[in-house]
């Protein structure tokens, strides 16, 4: 029988700088659970940020002409917006949230607290951060953290991942792989709502590039990139929970996985996108260029 296993670990709360590894393992040890070869240890983007100190003064922040004006605009706060702005490359769209007000009722078991998180956001914007993702609002958070502070996901998710995993192999002598998982909307076939996706990884191929593998029947498939990180991400996520910090760090055992290098930001989209733009451009010209001399 092949079986899987996602086991939770609860941390003390972290409000500075600390050794984040040494803690998992301690607290891992302390709990009964055995960190052993080929485990896969994701944990929180915020948990990971935390540990490190990298919060956001944002009383620091002062709004630029951009941020006033998309503020004056949207209704989002300017002081969020300049944040934004700061940890983003580009600036794909902004949605209003006053629709959701309509389904307040479908969303939140919590009515009042559901309205009143919808007057603190106005708006929220889809960008592509510093770091290659697209995000809502660059990642920007406050929950859980220490007031008048804030983070965003904005920095090199795989490097941190992989200090971590060589710090974990120091500590136990065990070879793991570590995933960073972060928040983000999705709309998947219909259904809008949260998922956790990965946004770093080591020790671990973030795809399973399994395209052309012929199926049972033996013709080969158009499929087989499992985004195998998300997929852990969406399992340890059912342990973490999506509102309160108790478990920021889950343990996975029994997967079978492919070692790698390389991590989520080797995969993402915006990496290729100016490519993949000249290819859908010479695609273009050479079918008018077709289409002109069948004419001819």
């Amino acid at each position: 029988m092949y079986t899987l296993r996602f086991i939770g670990i609860k941390l003390p709360i972290i409000e500075k700088p600390v050794n984040l590894s040494k803690i998992i393992v301690d607290e891992a040890s302390r709990q009964g659970i055995e960190i052993e070869d080929n485990d896969i240890i994701v944990v929180t983007s915020k948990i990971l940020l935390k540990s490190l100190g990298l919060f956001i003064d944002v009383d620091s922040i002062k709004p630029s002409f951009r941020a006033k004006v998309i503020s004056k605009l949207t209704g989002k706060d300017p002081i969020e917006t300049e944040i934004v702005l700061q940890h983003s490359r580009k600036v794909l769209f902004i949605v209003s949230t006053g629709f959701l007000k309509s389904i307040i009722t479908k969303i939140s078991e919590n009515v009042k607290n559901g309205l009143e998180a919808l007057d603190k956001v106005r708006a929220v914007m889809f960008v592509v951060t510093n770091n290659g993702f697209i995000a809502s609002d660059a990642g920007l958070d406050y929950s859980n953290i220490p007031p008048g502070y804030a983070i965003v996901n904005d920095c090199d998710f795989d490097e941190l991942a992989s200090r971590l995993r060589r710090e974990i192999k120091e500590l136990t002598g065990k070879n793991v792989a570590v995933v960073v998982a972060d928040t983000e909307f999705s709309i998947s076939n219909g259904k809008f709502g949260s998922l956790d996706l990965a946004v770093g990884s080591a020790g671990i191929d973030p795809i399973a590039r399994e395209f052309g593998e012929k199926d049972l029947y033996g013709r080969p498939k158009f499929g087989g990139l499992d985004i195998v990180v998300d997929e852990i991400c969406a399992g340890a996520a059912l342990l973490m929970g999506q509102v309160r910090e108790s478990v920021p760090v889950v343990i996975v055992k029994g997967l079978r996985y492919r070692y790698s290098d390389k991590g989520v930001k080797d995969v993402l989209v915006t990496k290729y996108r100016e490519k993949a733009r000249r290819i859908v451009l010479v695609s273009f010209f050479k079918n008018i260029v077709l289409k002109i001399f069948k004419v001819i």
